[in-house]
């Protein structure tokens, strides 16, 4: 895996259900604060990601400028103090399960949510209840605007850190399906 890149701490995403108003937000919420413009980008379903990173008060004020550039536009937003350090490289270009075909994997548990904030959300919430390995993020490309991570770790703790993404992502979660031993075949291959 490639080095990871020192963000931070606090995170801001916003999911668009217009490209131009997406570029247009990215461009005043730049504007408005010192922060670190991580992605600006159309995806799958018609959708613009607009990804941003900094100090707490810096994403805070910029957020207020994107929600309000958005408006009716806005499908969903995510705004975090301090985001689990492991997400900031799965906010890039997709990282696929077959990075990580070593290493113990226990029980594997997929989290489907309806918008990319939901699947962020949860992913962060499910790495700080359990020490868990979070292992692939899938944002809205190629798969409608949906978004997904995979997980492994002990059953138990991949239980806990399910509870914990189910409870972050509320209403938009799809689908949480646990596997707990998964078959060799599949580990490291869990999204071909």
């Amino acid at each position: 895996m490639a080095e990871q890149v020192a963000r931070g701490p606090a995170l801001g995403l916003l999911e668009l259900s217009l490209v131009a108003r997406g570029v247009l937000t990215a461009d005043a919420l730049v504007k408005r604060a010192e922060v670190e413009l991580v992605a600006s980008r159309p995806v799958s379903g018609g959708k613009h990601l607009v990804i941003l990173a900094g100090g707490v008060e810096e994403v805070g004020e910029a957020m207020s400028a994107g929600r309000e550039t958005a408006a009716e536009a806005l499908v969903d937003h995510l705004q975090l103090a301090c985001l689990h350090p492991p997400i900031w490289d799965m906010l890039g270009p997709p990282v696929h399960a077959a990075g990580w075909l070593t290493g113990p994997v226990g029980a594997a548990a997929i989290v489907e949510t309806a918008t990319v904030c939901a699947a962020v959300r949860a992913a962060d919430a499910a790495g700080k209840a359990a020490p868990v390995a979070l292992r692939d993020m899938q944002l809205a490309v190629g798969i409608s605007g949906k978004a997904f991570f995979t997980m492994t770790g002990d059953l138990a703790d991949i239980e806990a850190a399910c509870a914990a993404a189910r409870d972050a992502a509320g209403k938009h979660l799809l689908a949480i399906e646990l596997i707990p031993a998964p078959a060799a075949e599949v580990v490291g291959r869990l999204i071909f």
